[in-house]
């Protein structure tokens, strides 16, 4: 894994790194200088889940409109990645003494390159134990989540479900490789109990899609038995095809969800400016003479 490239943020805080596989794909990996050092992981070339609000599941390059994904990173691929940011990043004096967090939340499902995704983790924390790992997914595997929850990782390791819908009809229409809500709700039960820590359901509101009072109300119907927060964030545009709420919705969104025992966070994406927020990250063909 070659880096090639990287683009900084206005304010500094974000760096969004360019990094060439040895069979000539493009990969992008986010890295994120806040509360703690985030590195936002990709694990795929690509991505073949097609939901709607991610650039990642557009086509790899222009000479195929279709393939919006190629491989499988392998684990070797996926340290290789984080060991480049962050031997940048001590070069540059920028680490210190705050704590890595490891987000598997980049380019690509997780849970479809399992294997070589755990693999990773589990060299990465030895590597740097003064870090933690978060892992995002659709829920669509509940065995594999149960079983993620047994491995011998020695780190805070926590599971992030992406839901962005209270109903598994409007859920395919925003992810439309999903599969039943209710199984991956008792996947990440049956995790969070495993770790004994609280876990998130990710929920983008998007204008006029999922964020109505009605929508609001039954997402607490459907999770008020479940303990989990919920982390709502916006829409972070790449096609302008679809609007994110508005922030007079949003707070209406929060506030339905808070009265009625539900626990909420807010979150905001950063390097927005070099197209670094959540689902703008891309596999593209870069021609060499633009590096």
């Amino acid at each position: 894994m070659e880096l090639l490239k990287f683009l900084e943020s206005k304010d500094k805080k974000v760096i969004k790194f360019l990094q060439r596989t040895k069979d000539n794909h493009i990969i992008e990996t986010g890295y994120y200088n806040l509360d703690e050092h985030i590195i936002c992981i990709s694990s795929q070339i690509g991505c073949s889940m097609g939901c709607i609000f991610c650039a990642t599941t557009k086509p790899i390059n222009s000479l195929n409109s279709e393939q919006s994904f190629f491989r499988n990173l392998t684990s070797e691929e996926i340290i290789q990645q984080v060991n480049n940011i962050l031997f940048f990043l001590q070069k540059k004096n920028k680490l210190g003494t705050k704590k890595i967090l490891f987000s598997y939340m980049g380019m690509g499902e997780p849970f479809l390159n399992y294997d070589n995704v755990v693999k990773s983790i589990k060299t990465l924390v030895k590597l740097f134990p003064n870090s933690r790992t978060t892992v995002s997914s659709l829920g669509n595997w509940s065995d594999l989540i149960k079983k993620l929850a047994h491995e011998k990782i020695s780190t805070v390791l926590k599971l992030h479900l992406s839901l962005h819908a209270p109903n598994d009809e409007l859920r395919r229409k925003i992810l439309p490789k999903t599969q039943k809500i209710q199984p991956a709700l008792e996947a990440l039960k049956y995790f969070s109990l495993a770790k004994k820590l609280s876990m998130k359901v990710n929920y983008l509101l998007i204008k006029d899609l999922n964020d109505s009072r009605e929508n609001a109300l039954q997402l607490v119907e459907l999770l008020s038995p479940y303990p989990f927060v919920v982390k709502l964030s916006n829409l972070n545009n790449f096609n302008n095809e679809l609007e994110s709420s508005n922030e007079n919705k949003f707070i209406l969104f929060e506030k339905i969800l808070n009265s009625r025992g539900i626990k909420t966070c807010r979150f905001i994406s950063s390097g927005i400016d070099i197209n670094a927020g959540c689902g703008q990250l891309r596999a593209s063909y870069y021609n060499k003479n633009n590096i």
